[in-house]
Parts: structure tokens; sequence; C-alpha cells
């Protein structure tokens, strides 16, 4: 019913016919399909042809081509068609196309005597060449020397399975390559950012550095040579290992009279360890005399600093 509107053997009934409102309907519909399968730019040029007839009249004459002309037009499309890029699905739907017009200007002969076989097995295996050409080296070269040194070959269908299951793999593999630079990417950011830490040897180097640089100060507060003021124990306080050392030797010395001038060794931190001192070791730190500890203080700053 198309082909009569097309070629114009169901012309337009007259005014006032009962078949003209039906006619009107089909006649649209197929303008409607002609203008649709155009290309846009060809579709403006032809908006204005209501009549299904006409604009089929017009378009043939303006792109109909011969047979031969197309048929080569065609063969050379195939012969340059590559993937450049594409998946298999997108390439394969190109060539599909391609072959699909070139069969309905070179249709395959039918006979009787089994000819007609092997034309169309000659012709599937042309395509499987084509398809098995125009496909990314770089990626599926390996593949596809061995599919084409296969005897016999395997069929287009099989072909077209075995590059799909190649593709997945390739795809999938450069997920997980991806994946393991971008981690490797994060673990060398954070250790580019993150805070460098001396060891305990660079501290206790520092450290002893400090005490040697410091052996000729003298404290504006005690005195006494081997520090300075900030550093004073009577002002930031008495280590623990100091207060222990003071009471083993007290050990065996008995009570001590007198004043104890260091009851209040300084502020701060010294005035809590000495309030600890006082009452956790009233046992043992109020037994010193002055000159036991003036001793004592003379005796550790000679081996301290």
């Amino acid at each position: 019913m198309q082909d009569d509107f097309i070629h114009g053997v169901l012309p337009k009934p007259a005014s006032g016919s009962p078949d003209l409102e039906n006619w009107l309907t089909v006649n649209s519909m197929i303008v409607g399909w002609i203008r649709s399968s155009i290309e846009p730019k060809v579709r403006s040029t032809v908006s204005y042809i209501t009549d299904a007839h006409l604009l089929w009249t017009e378009l043939k004459e303006r792109f109909s081509v011969g047979n031969k002309v197309r048929i080569h037009q065609i063969k050379s499309q195939l012969a340059s068609c590559k993937q450049d890029g594409q998946t298999v699905l997108e390439y394969y739907g190109r060539l599909a196309m391609l072959w699909k017009e070139l069969q309905t200007y070179q249709p395959v002969i039918s006979c009787s005597c089994g000819a007609a076989g092997v034309l169309a097995k000659e012709k599937e295996e042309e395509k499987l060449h084509q398809f098995v050409m125009g496909l990314d080296d770089a990626r599926f070269g390996g593949l596809c020397t061995s599919i084409v040194a296969s005897d016999p070959l395997p069929s287009l269908g099989e072909v077209y399975a075995k590059i799909v299951r190649e593709e997945q793999r390739l795809t999938s593999a450069k997920a997980r390559e991806q994946q393991q630079e971008a981690i490797g990417f994060v673990a060398r950011r954070e250790e580019v950012l993150a805070p460098v830490r001396p060891s305990q040897t660079e501290t206790r180097s520092d450290s002893a550095n400090s005490v040697r640089r410091d052996r000729n100060a003298l404290c504006s507060h005690c005195g006494r040579t081997g520090h300075d003021k900030k550093e004073c124990w009577q002002l930031v306080g008495f280590p623990e290992w100091w207060l222990d050392r003071n009471k083993n030797l007290s050990g065996g010395r008995g009570r001590g009279g007198g004043r104890n001038g260091y009851n209040n060794p300084g502020r701060g931190r010294g005035q809590a360890n000495a309030a600890h001192a006082t009452s956790s070791n009233a046992s043992s730190f109020p037994e010193f005399t002055a000159d036991q500890v003036e001793g004592s203080i003379q005796v550790d700053s000679r081996e301290v600093w």
C-alpha cells in the first residue's frame, strides 16, 4: 500500500469523494515517515511538499545514483572502515549496515545445483576478513592472527564472540590497573604530606648537643653553670629520678636537723613536684640537712651539666 502512494498508483481522490479523508490520513503518515528518515539538512528543503508521490519523486531526482556507482562507493567504505577506538559493537554495526545495503544491489543468486551455497560461504569469509582487518591491531592483533590462521575458518558469529570476550578482558584489566595507579598515587601523596618525625636517636643526639652547648651557661636564678634560668630545677621542678636518687643517698645517715633549703624548689611544676615529694616521701626527703642537699646538687650538676 505504501508503494502505491509513493509511485502514484493511488492518486488523490476528487473533492467530495468518500475516500478522500482516508487517503489524506495515509498520505500524511507516509510523508512523515519519509521526512523522519532523511537528514535534517535535506528535510528542510522538502518541507513544503505534502504529497507522498511528489516528495518521493523530488528526492529520487536529486539523489538517485546508478547501482554500479553506489556499489563502488559501498565497497570503498568497507575497505576504509576501521574501528578507530570504537567499541566492537559500534564497529560491527557500521559494517553490518554496509553489508546489508550492498546485498540489496548484489543479491545471492539462487540455483538448484549447489553453487549458491559455495558463493554464500565465500561472501561470509569475505565479511570475516573485512571485520578482522578493521580491528585495532594494538589490542586484537594477536587474536586476529590466530583466527586467520585457523583451518577451517570459524564463522563470522564465532569470531565476533571471541573478539567481544577479549575486549571485556582488556577493559577489566585496564580498570584494575587504573585502580592500582590511583591507590599508589594516594599513598605517595600521603608520604609527601606526612610530617617528618625525628627518630629517637636523632632526638637523643639533639639533646646531647643541647647539653654540650649549654655547658658554659650561667643560671641567673641559682648562680650555677651548665644551665640557664628557664631550665633551672628550682623553678621548673626536680625530676623523679633526682628525688629517687636522693632518697637512696639518705639511707643509713639517720635523721638530720636544721633547715631544708629546698622545701620550696620553685614555681610551676617545681611546686607540684615539691608537694608530691613532701606528702608521699615525707619519711625520707625531709631528713636531709642543708649541707647534704647542697652537696648532692653540686655532684648532680657536675654529672648532668
